[in-house]
């Protein structure tokens, strides 16, 4: 996937200032996504460097048995490669969805289910990124540190705002389209999936 506003493609019922913020969000969510990767990268090498360790400790004598700060890391690197990735996810249309909802109804009504299933979406994530923000401004303000690696608190919470707040963008984009009639999904950031 490029970065480049080109290659994400025009949608056909956007047109002017709502296509260039759509771009822009999509933009957002796929450097989110791909630092979301790279979250998930580390995560794996912390892993792998705990069970090396587990393993040394076992052959020899004095090795730590394991990284001191690896659960507490892997904790940060979870959580964030999670909220990093929600807004690519969601504009793909790889979200947990209302599909069995939406398809016991007719076709008439699968717009108004899913601009209320949007906005309902829009609100609890849009609720959530605000709360994080002021929590992390509180830990910021505070000084608080993490018991074990004495890590600042705002640093990992800091990545989770940014994470939420990029899904909350999204989010609202999808209930914007829901309104315009625009396509909710962006069929590029799609990939293939057993379920398909």
């Amino acid at each position: 996937m490029s970065l480049d506003p080109d290659a994400l493609p025009a949608q056909s019922a956007q047109s002017g200032t709502v296509a260039k913020l759509q771009r822009m969000v999509d933009r957002l969510a796929l450097v989110s996504a791909y630092t979301a990767a790279g979250c998930l990268g580390l995560l794996t090498l912390l892993t792998l460097g705990q069970v090396t360790c587990g393993l040394l400790s076992k052959v020899i004598d004095g090795f730590p048995s394991d990284i001191a700060v690896g659960w507490e890391y892997s904790a940060y690197l979870m959580g964030t490669a999670f909220m990093l990735g929600g807004g690519l996810t969601l504009r793909a249309g790889m979200q947990i969805r209302v599909e069995l909802l939406l398809r016991a109804f007719d076709e008439r009504f699968r717009r108004p289910l899913e601009f209320l299933s949007a906005a309902i979406g829009a609100g609890f994530v849009s609720f959530l990124a605000w709360s994080l923000a002021m929590f992390t401004l509180s830990s910021y303000a505070t000084g608080a540190v993490s018991g074990e690696s004495l890590t600042p608190l705002w640093i990992p919470q800091a990545a989770l705002t940014v994470g939420t707040t990029v899904y909350a963008l999204q989010s609202i984009m999808q209930v914007i389209a829901c309104l315009l009639k625009a396509p909710l999904v962006n069929e590029s950031f799609k990939v293939a999936a057993t379920t398909e």
